[in-house]
This record gives C-alpha cells, structure tokens and sequence, in this order.
C-alpha cells in the first residue's frame, strides 16, 4: 500500500453473501437420523483387517474327498490336491480328474497341473487365477 492509497480509500465492491451448499431432504429433521458412534480404532480395524487364507494339501482317496475340495475352494482357499494314490487305477484317475476340473470351473476357481512327473493339482478360489506362461 502506497502513501495516496492511505489518503484515497477505494472502495471495494460488496459481495453477496455465499450460499449454503448443502439442501436439507424434505421430510426429515436431523431428529430423524439416528448416530451410531463407533470407535476409531475399531473402525480402523474393521477396515484394515485382511482376510485370512490358507494353501491346503488334500491327498484323493476316493469320491467323498471332493467335497473337500468343494469346501476349501468356497472358503477361498488354495488347495494342492495330490491324486498319486489313484495312480494305480487309471481310469478312475481320469473320472476324478474331469470331476475336479468341472467342480472348480463351475465355483469360478482355476486348477492346473503341479509337476511333470506327478499327479498334483494347484486348485484356486475365483479371485486367485494361475498364470501359465
């Protein structure tokens, strides 16, 4: 501020006053809103928690342990299924292995083989996808 704006006072343009922003909703008072207080640090803890999951091995016997399978994939679980005690009976092998197969492709789940030179499954819940590359 110079020395003739001290002697000279301009006059600022008035401004109108600012709206609120917020619209109340009709019908309702601020009586009508029930507050449920809840504690930071259970709110924070409720949001923060992670899920637990678990990698399972499930050795296949016979047609019950399916169900097993079923279970774990649901819960989301990752389950390693070793199918060698059926190595000796080869096409109830291969019935086990297409019932697996139709099981998790209908839960959403994915399932691969492990290893070359075994029977192993890598089964997967429907968020978790194998990468085969």
């Amino acid at each position: 501020m110079g020395l003739f704006d001290k002697i000279i006072k301009k006059e600022e343009p008035k401004r109108a006053p600012l709206k609120s922003i917020g619209k109340e909703v009709k019908g309702t008072s601020k009586a009508d809103i029930d507050v449920i207080p809840l504690e930071e640090d259970e709110l924070a803890k409720a949001l923060i928690k992670p899920e637990i999951r678990y990698i399972k091995k499930i050795v296949v016997t016979g047609y019950t342990d399916l169900g097993k399978i079923s279970e774990e994939i649901q819960e989301g679980n990752i389950v390693i299924v070793d199918l060698t005690p059926l190595e000796s009976k080869p096409e109830t092998l291969e019935k086990m292995a297409e019932q697996i197969k139709g099981m998790v492709h209908a839960l959403g789940g994915d399932a691969a083989k492990i290893s070359k030179y075994e029977i192993k499954l890598i089964v997967t819940p429907p968020d978790i996808k194998i990468y085969r590359g």
